[in-house]
């Protein structure tokens, strides 16, 4: 029975994640990756109530990311002011303060952008 209830629970939670939030997740990740497979160490904010969503940090020259995680946007075709464009985010007086740089992915692609570079 625990057993049951425990796979409910779950399922339910599972059910009621928003698009939104999984595409959040899954941009987060696919950044992590990112900053993994270019031989960067990768730490997770794990409570999602930070300024800063990743810090990656690159064994060879100690350089310190501190990145914003944003999943790419898009205008729709028919928009009055650039249509089908890309929505830039701005980021938060303390995220300026930490010299936090945003990240972007493209869940439908694949793509990273990465505003600092």
């Amino acid at each position: 029975r625990l057993c049951s209830w425990v796979q409910r629970l779950f399922g339910a939670f599972s059910m009621s994640m928003h698009n939104k939030t999984q595409r959040g997740i899954q941009s987060k990740l696919a950044v992590m990756r990112h900053f993994v497979d270019q031989g960067y160490y990768v730490y997770n904010e794990t409570n999602n109530t930070g300024p800063v969503d990743v810090i990656a940090i690159n064994p060879e020259t100690l350089e310190v990311r501190l990145i914003e995680v944003k999943t790419m946007c898009f205008r729709s075709a028919t928009a009055n002011w650039k249509p089908g464009s890309m929505i830039y985010r701005k980021l938060k007086p303390i995220q300026k303060e930490l010299n936090v740089s945003i990240v972007y992915h493209n869940v439908e692609t694949g793509e990273i952008k990465d505003a600092a570079a």
